[in-house]
């Protein structure tokens, strides 16, 4: 009896300890996040993304809106914004929905069309290998706010849908910006609703920019996932001259998930000779080949 009362002291006394200690983590990120340090920033909000509690993500959602009244405060850089939107998108929370849109609304009005002022190069930088991939990403203290904006929209694709998320994905795909209009439609495919592809089809019509074009045709083939013609176009864009485009376009076969699509990525893997588009058809080829449960 007495052994069993001593347990349960301990039980208590250690519960208790955790509880602090659990407090003082949570203190210690908040702190960080007002830090003037970028790399410091995105370390607190990793930690609060990958711990099981919830509990963080108002903090995280606080690093997104930033500090109004500090305008060229750290706080406020696009970096924090993308790693933010990113970290929002993982914990799934519905209630990151309404400051997500709010920020994008803010933010948006301000981008325009990107003008390439040299030729550039898939080399030049894309993201990492479980995002969708962009036209000018570069390192962290130089992500821009277009950059932050798309990851904000694919963040919305992922979460609980609304009608306000449906209002603002639909505007994003008509904004000047091809990288917004891009990310709008990579948010379509990630909300995997079929009331999209009549919006989609309508926009790939109108679009001219290569890159945002292959985007909106491989939301529209992950969301039909069948064998038509918007799927052949697809296999006909592997040959394109542009490397991020052939890159997108295995991505759109990945998204597809029909091992019919697994000759046309053979066929291109034996000619591509770009390092990363190389590595993506081999990595899309092998999970198309690859046994999965239904």
């Amino acid at each position: 009896m007495k052994f069993q009362y001593v347990l349960c002291l301990f039980f208590l006394l250690s519960l208790g300890l955790y509880s602090e200690q659990n407090d003082v983590f949570f203190e210690t990120q908040r702190k960080r996040l007002n830090s003037s340090d970028i790399f410091e920033i995105r370390d607190a909000i990793d930690r609060l993304t990958f711990i099981k509690s919830n509990r963080g993500v108002r903090d995280i959602l606080s690093a997104l809106e930033g500090t109004p009244n500090f305008p060229t405060s750290e706080t406020n850089a696009p970096a924090v914004k993308f790693y933010a939107a990113k970290a929002l998108a993982k914990k799934g929370d519905k209630i990151a929905v309404p400051v997500l849109i709010k920020t994008f609304q803010k933010e948006s009005p301000n981008l325009v069309e990107h003008n390439v002022t040299k030729p550039r190069k898939i080399s030049d930088g894309v993201s990492g290998r479980h995002s969708n991939s962009s036209p000018y990403f570069y390192e962290d203290g130089e992500i821009s706010m277009v950059l932050a904006c798309g990851e904000i929209l694919r963040a919305l694709g992922s979460l609980t849908f609304s009608e306000a998320t449906e209002t603002t994905l639909k505007q994003a795909l008509a904004h000047p910006n091809f990288y917004i209009r891009s990310s709008s439609a990579d948010a379509m495919y990630e909300s995997n609703r079929k009331e999209f592809l009549s919006t989609l089809s309508e926009s790939l019509g109108k679009e001219q920019n290569p890159y945002a074009k292959i985007s909106m045709l491989s939301a529209i083939v992950g969301i039909e996932r069948l064998p038509n013609q918007n799927f052949r176009t697809v296999t006909e864009t592997l040959s394109d001259i542009d490397p991020e485009v052939r890159k997108k376009a295995s991505e759109a076969l990945r998204r597809l998930d029909l091992r019919i699509a697994a000759p046309y990525l053979e066929k291109a893997i034996q000619v591509e000779n770009h390092p990363i588009v190389l590595s993506q058809m081999k990595e899309d080829y092998s999970y198309l080949i690859s046994f999965r449960n239904p």
